[in-house]
């Protein structure tokens, strides 16, 4: 045969293969390309999503209240789906249709999470989506004739309910070491807490105010108030009020007069030599003291073994065993305000079992009522994932089904909202020093500085106000300087465990390893304050804390 005739040969078989090859390979990139674009584009949306829901309840006074609270999050997903649908159009993917894409957006709260989705309303025999009921972050715990459940949530509180020493209890409260707590004086609203005076302390804030007009007074600049709260409202302090208001609500960014008689006089006793003061801190540790030796006495043998479901087998699947440690014996060991205590081993454990086994069931049951053949699963969350989900308000969205070349979009995305009104976690707060600079509370350049404020870390967000369409009034509550080594590049800082138990690990300039005692400090008094004053003044769903 004659080279000419192999070479021909040679080409009609290799070219088609190469072609296959080729056309195989770009499909390939095309796919992977459109993954990328499209985890991109999930991301983006699921970042406006928390971020609408961030800013609707950081301007919205009454965002802890359930129906506000509903409000804020409906929205927050119609932003979703809007910024999605925008995103998803230039691949041809229209807005109405994405919901055959998203079997599920999680949303997790302070005691618990919304699930939306679909499901089947039985009146109308279809499926619809929406949000589904309110899921408490919950464990029921068997101890012989002792039936109970606890609800656990983001922070140091529980509820509990049930059959406890004969007696059906419901409780509520913040947990804590009691044997931390002395000296406790109600007359004078104080206490001590390993080693730091709790007492009254004075609150200020800067707000801009409107008339009735809808004008802005004091040319637009913020005037500083000092301040308390009551039953979870803040009530502003003006001793040189001409109208009459020296004590004020501040609604729609106007003077509230108050007319109820038993504020007024609760106001009026808390101002002294012409300061309004706030007792909340105190409150807080010494009902937190309260609740908790309760709890050592009447649930402090309680262990996972005591764990069940709500058919009364016994839950052994926890991501952490702890074994036959008791979960509620409050002690140095176990201390609730610590990451590695076993309280807090199981109230993450709880709330992990919980999402996973509610969001896999509402994932499944989407399959049911899909519009396509894909099947819709719980993908496996990394241990990064579950940390964003069980320490603070967080978003977890899910995008599968997607045809994209050779096989199907299936990614998730979870973004934590760490500046929100339901939740103060223990490095929520922000620290404010003699010169005015705001740092965060693990800040090494501030150890042995005068700290003059901690407020919470919402309260430093610019405030906007609408006078009208072409003008805006902006201002910021609190001292909006940041310090650059801690808040804009996160060096030079310390665990926050460290500065909660009174002693931290910090690096020189030479990078060598040194231990020192904070405790009777400025900041670390000013801390505790705030972690607990800031607790206290949320506000809470039940009526049952300090019973």
């Amino acid at each position: 045969m004659k080279l000419q005739h192999l070479a021909i040969i040679f080409v009609i078989i290799i070219l088609p293969i190469s072609m296959v090859v080729t056309a195989y390979i770009q499909t390939q990139i095309d796919t992977i390309n459109l993954q990328t674009t499209y985890t991109s584009k999930l991301q983006n949306a699921t970042y406006d999503a928390i971020k609408a829901f961030q800013l609707n309840t950081i301007n919205n006074k009454y965002s802890s209240v359930s129906d506000s609270k509903i409000r804020d999050i409906e929205a927050s997903i119609s932003t979703f789906f809007n910024s999605l649908g925008t995103k998803m159009g230039e691949n041809g993917i229209d807005q109405e249709s994405l919901n055959d894409f998203v079997p599920a957006i999680l949303y997790v709260m302070y005691d618990g999470y919304y699930i939306y989705g679909k499901y089947r309303n039985e009146s109308t025999a279809s499926y619809q989506y929406g949000l589904k009921p309110y899921i408490y972050y919950s464990c029921r715990y068997v101890r012989g004739t002792d039936d109970f459940v606890v609800n656990y949530s983001l922070d140091n509180a529980i509820t509990v309910f049930g059959n406890i020493d004969g007696t059906y209890v419901t409780r509520s409260g913040y947990l804590i070491n009691p044997s931390l707590v002395s000296n406790i004086n109600e007359a004078n609203k104080t206490l001590v807490y390993d080693g730091e005076t709790i007492e009254k302390e004075i609150l200020t804030e800067q707000i801009v105010l409107l008339n009735e007009a809808g004008e802005v007074i004091n040319n637009s600049s913020p005037v500083t108030y000092q301040y308390t709260v009551y039953q979870n409202a803040k009530i502003y302090y003006d001793p040189g009020a001409t109208d009459g208001m020296t004590y004020f609500w501040y609604t729609d960014n106007k003077k509230q007069r108050i007319y109820d008689q038993d504020i007024l006089n609760y106001v009026t006793s808390m101002t002294i030599g012409g300061n309004l003061y706030s007792e909340s801190a105190f409150q807080y540790y010494k009902d937190a003291y309260e609740f908790s030796t309760w709890v050592n006495e009447h649930m402090g043998d309680v262990t996972q073994s005591n764990a069940r479901d709500m058919d009364g087998n016994s839950i052994s699947d926890f991501a952490v065993n702890t074994g036959e440690e008791k979960i509620f014996r409050l002690n140095s060991i176990n201390n609730p305000l610590l990451d590695g205590s076993t309280f807090n081993e199981n109230r993450i454990s709880v709330i992990r079992k919980s999402i996973q086994t509610n969001l896999a069931s509402a994932i499944a049951n989407y399959n049911q009522g899909a519009n396509n053949s894909y099947q819709f699963v719980l993908p496996i969350f990394s241990e990064e994932d579950w940390d964003k989900l069980v320490n603070n308000i967080s978003v977890a969205t899910f995008m599968q089904g997607v045809p994209i070349g050779t096989k199907y979009f299936n990614n998730y995305c979870i973004i934590t909202n760490d500046k929100n009104e339901e939740v103060v976690t223990e490095d929520s707060l922000y620290v404010i020093t003699e010169d005015g600079e705001v740092h965060l509370p693990t800040c090494q350049d501030i150890i042995g500085e005068n700290v003059i404020g901690v407020y919470s870390n919402v309260s430093f967000e610019r405030q906007s106000i609408h006078i009208s369409d072409t003008y805006e009034v902006h201002y910021y509550p609190h001292a909006n300087s940041k310090c650059y080594h801690c808040m804009v590049n996160v060096a030079a800082t310390y665990d926050i465990d460290g500065l909660i138990g009174g002693t931290i690990e910090i690096f020189d300039s030479s990078g060598t390893n040194q231990t020192r005692n904070i405790k009777g400090t400025s900041l670390r008094k000013q801390y505790l304050t705030a972690l607990g004053r800031e607790r206290y003044d949320l506000y809470r769903t039940n009526d049952y804390f300090g019973v």
